[in-house]
């Protein structure tokens, strides 16, 4: 008996098998039956397996449908170098029924896939809005107000200054420059009006207790040595709290790396006062565990999660991405025992979080959502097409002028070597953060683009 007008490896996600209990790569389906291959000879297989189960993903319900397949024959196997391809053959009429959906669901996806776009695609199969791909603001300004224009400015400050930490992040040079010429009430009122400048008036002084100096994203927007001397000391004359805010380090600058960790370290013994540093790469944790004035934080890079401002449009629960890997118990401690982490850094990214039981820092309004050691940003501007990425030595911080705007809808901008989305839901409703404090959250970060 062989198999009539089968269709071959139908990618997991749509079709997944169970012999009993034990899962199964179905390579072969058609309507009269199926085939699976196994590195287990017949011996093993052939008169112990009860029933099976398959499972066909349906995207209208965004579920699967599972049917037992309980009336069977199976084929003796093939024997391949590596493994038995079985053969399995029914007449179940609630099988038959199912295969025929899962073709014409796959076929339609293939379809929409080789002879549409990706918005178009979308469009078709989550209802995701096409045609406002096309709007885009004309400029960031334009951007900004759009974004900006009925946040709570007042309220918004009132909630800041009442948080339990309330920390802003100089991120780039722009923002060093700024802060080390003003004092940090003339600064925080020109960085109003720079970044939230649609309602900068309604927001009374909001002073904050801490300062995240450095990037997170982009390693050559770190400050330079004597720039950071400066900003450490200024920030110290200022009664401010130091989080200093590291990337990924690339090879060539793991020995830069280590004499800046050092030098922090000799400023911190000098002042007799311990600073944070956010570490986004496992060798900096490496060399930043032998410095003992630096107290350790895990950073946004490391704590990973699925981001998107894409997602609202998905179907089906979005419950699961409420929790991550830090939501473990053993992984936790093991970050905390042999790593030495004493605080989490966290984005609010445009859905509900579960946060552990510990120090947990909540950046907001924005979060990242791709971001690459090519930047992207500096090859349009000097090769006119962002796919002509090479590795940036010399920057010329196009950054400071330039950003990449996306379609307005999707709340969600390009700068530097990064992508971010803006979680609106935060600014249009400050009490949210208020929530998050009490669900786990001892400090909000600040950071505007």
């Amino acid at each position: 008996m062989k198999m009539i007008n089968g269709v071959s490896m139908i990618p997991f996600g749509l079709l997944a098998g169970f012999a009993d209990q034990n899962e199964i790569r179905i390579i072969e389906l058609a309507e009269n039956g199926f085939r699976f291959r196994t590195a287990k000879d017949s011996e093993t297989l052939t008169g112990k397996i009860k029933c099976f189960r398959i499972c066909f993903y349906d995207d209208e319900i965004s579920d699967y449908r599972e049917i037992l397949l309980r009336e069977y024959q199976i084929e003796k196997p093939e024997e391949e170098k590596f493994y038995f391809t079985y053969s399995v053959f029914t007449k179940q009429e609630d099988f038959r029924k199912e295969v025929q959906g899962l073709f014409r669901r796959y076929t339609r996806y293939i379809h929409l896939k080789t002879e549409e776009d990706d918005a178009a695609l979308a469009e078709a199969l989550t209802g995701y809005p096409a045609e406002k791909d096309e709007i885009f603001a004309k400029n960031l300004t334009e951007q900004k107000n759009i974004w900006f224009q009925d946040v709570p400015g007042t309220k918004l400050a009132e909630i800041l200054h009442e948080s339990k930490e309330f920390v802003l992040e100089l991120d780039r040079p722009e923002l060093y420059r700024m802060y080390l010429e003003e004092n940090i009430q003339d600064f925080m009122k020109h960085y109003w009006e720079q970044t939230f400048f649609a309602f900068s008036e309604e927001i009374p002084e909001c002073v904050p207790d801490r300062l995240y100096i450095g990037n997170q994203f982009c390693h050559l927007l770190f400050p330079e040595e004597k720039t950071l001397k400066t900003l450490l000391d200024k920030a110290y004359r200022e009664g401010l709290a130091i989080t200093i805010v590291y990337t990924y380090v690339r090879e060539s600058l793991l020995k830069n790396t280590e004499k800046m960790l050092h030098m922090v370290d000799n400023w911190c013994e000098e002042k007799q006062k311990d600073v944070e540093i956010v570490v986004n790469d496992w060798a900096i944790l490496s060399m930043a565990k032998k410095t003992p004035h630096l107290k350790l934080c895990m950073g946004t890079l490391l704590n990973k999660r699925k981001k998107d401002p894409r997602m609202k449009y998905k179907k089906g629960t979005r419950e699961f991405y409420s929790e991550n890997s830090l939501n473990a118990d053993f992984y936790r401690d093991f970050l905390r025992e042999k790593c030495g982490f004493q605080r989490f850094e966290w984005e609010s990214c445009g859905y509900p979080q579960r946060f552990p039981e510990e120090k947990n820092s909540l950046h907001f309004p924005f979060y990242q959502t791709n971001t690459s050691q090519y930047c992207p940003l500096h090859a349009i501007c000097t090769e006119g097409e962002r796919g002509k990425q090479c590795l940036v030595e010399n920057c010329p911080h196009f950054c400071e002028k330039y950003m990449l705007i996306y379609p307005e809808h999707l709340h969600m901008i390009g700068r530097y070597n990064s992508l971010f989305g803006l979680d609106l839901e935060t600014l249009m409703h400050p009490e949210m953060l208020k929530e998050k404090e009490e669900t786990g959250i001892d400090r909000l970060v600040l950071g505007l683009i």
